[in-house]
């Protein structure tokens, strides 16, 4: 599966230049259990570590509050994890993020 980066964020500022007008795609992976102690975060930093290693830009997104595991998904993909937090961050920022992921994706 693809993740589709939406056109231009409204909160990215008027300097700063998308790469490109219209929108852009970037191989994408959602992990999910359904519960704790399921082996998520061991699994992700497993593949991250992986592709990192493979020569492939990997970013990680975690979506709830929690400090552990996004430092260790940092060591397996050597790129800052990012929170997405709807509530405390609002949905621009969050689009923003992924935005800027996928524009900075080098295949």
């Amino acid at each position: 599966p693809y993740i589709q980066a939406p056109v231009r964020p409204q909160t990215m500022e008027k300097h700063e230049q998308a790469p490109r007008a219209s929108a852009c795609y970037s191989p994408a992976l959602f992990l999910a259990a359904p519960a704790s102690g399921q082996g998520k975060t061991s699994i992700t930093a497993f593949l991250a570590r992986l592709l990192h290693r493979n020569g492939k830009t990997v970013r990680i997104f975690k979506f709830g509050p929690d400090y552990l595991d996004p430092q260790i998904l940092e060591k397996g993909s050597k790129t800052p994890v990012v929170q997405l937090d709807l509530w405390m961050a609002g949905e621009d920022w969050c689009r923003e993020q992924l935005y800027r992921a996928v524009a900075e994706y080098k295949a």
